[in-house]
């Protein structure tokens, strides 16, 4: 019991000190962090200048017996409030930077975000309530009193965490190369590639039968095991409403429509097509999704693709307020998704 109070104390201090030391190091991206993250303006900078500081004093006091029990209630409160921030956010289908870790691990929201601030926040409930019941122990006398089986164990975790953090980072560089080597989309102004998709309502529909209509058409590919798409489909049942007089917004999701059915039914989606993987998404360069790419009444591409929730919601705005025209597309900068599909 005390070896396992002692590796979470040295575990958090270290998350906590990591954290705020690449934090105060990048000063500017803990800005635009923050701001992300719904803080107002003029507050952020003071924000981004404290937030380092306060994780700095939660690690250097997780370290010393007697300032344990105050540490990990700051952190604890500290987490919390990350986990809130995330949560609402994530609701919202915002998925910017974390900039959990400044630049040595800056990676866009998602459930795994807060997955790993609820991990962490155990942990420090686990020292509150151990230190109610007895002092927490010293951690270099802990360590210098460990039997050879012990320091074997000890050995054992580490190289079991250090062979996983090794194979994270090469997972994501592995992905990092492969999205480097994706194709941005269709050149603006290209012809729309053609396609005939089962619709989830009956029957099938076509590229030519969504122009039919002589507006401009917004595909949005999407899964039906998405995260950010799910947290997005509220909003685009109400795109489909508010903006049906000068646009059609079609959903082009995978699978079946059992695999479907709870996210439109809950939703009252409409227009929307089932393909079997992403046979579609591939031909306009919807490589993950959310993702979403502008058709002009004449056929052609009006637009890179779209990828995100932020990123759609910026296509949009583009698009309900500058009618486009067959030479004239809107070119957002692809921004980042959850989910491949």
């Amino acid at each position: 019991m005390l070896l396992a109070i002692v590796f979470v104390r040295i575990a958090l201090s270290a998350v906590f000190g990591i954290a705020g030391v690449t934090k105060l190091i990048d000063q500017p991206g803990t800005r635009k962090a923050v701001k992300d993250f719904g803080a107002p303006n003029p507050l952020a900078p003071t924000l981004a200048f404290v937030l380092p500081f306060l994780e700095l004093s939660v690690a250097a006091g997780l370290l010393f017996s007697n300032s344990v029990w105050w540490s990990a209630l700051a952190g604890l409160l500290l987490l919390g409030l990350f986990v809130v921030a995330i949560g609402v956010n994530l609701a919202q289908g915002r998925t910017h930077d974390c900039h959990c870790f400044g630049q040595l691990y800056s990676r866009p929201l998602g459930w795994s975000t807060l997955v790993r601030n609820v991990v962490f926040a155990l942990g420090a409930v686990f020292l509150l309530l151990q230190g109610r019941s007895e002092p927490s122990p010293d951690i270099m006398q802990t360590l210098v009193h460990l039997s050879v089986t012990q320091w074997l164990s000890v050995l054992g975790v580490l190289i079991v965490a250090a062979a996983i953090l090794f194979y994270l980072q090469k997972r994501r560089k592995r992905l990092e190369a492969e999205a480097a080597k994706l194709p941005l989309g269709l050149p603006v102004d290209s012809i729309a590639p053609h396609f005939d998709l089962p619709a989830y309502d009956g029957g099938s529909r076509s590229l030519d039968q969504l122009l039919s209509y002589g507006k401009p058409l917004l595909l949005i590919f999407t899964n039906p095991l998405c995260g950010p798409c799910i947290v997005l489909f509220e909003e685009i049942k109400n795109w489909q409403q508010a903006h049906s007089h000068k646009l059609t917004i079609a959903l082009i999701s995978r699978g079946t429509i059992k695999e479907n059915f709870v996210n439109v039914a809950k939703n009252g989606l409409g227009q929307v097509l089932l393909q079997k993987a992403r046979e579609v998404g591939e031909k306009y360069g919807a490589t993950a999704t959310p993702t979403a790419v502008l058709v002009n009444t004449d056929g052609r591409i009006a637009s890179l693709p779209a990828a995100g929730g932020d990123e759609i919601r910026k296509l949009l705005d583009t698009i309900v307020g500058n009618p486009v025209s067959s030479n004239n597309g809107h070119q957002p900068k692809s921004g980042d998704s959850q989910a491949l599909q």
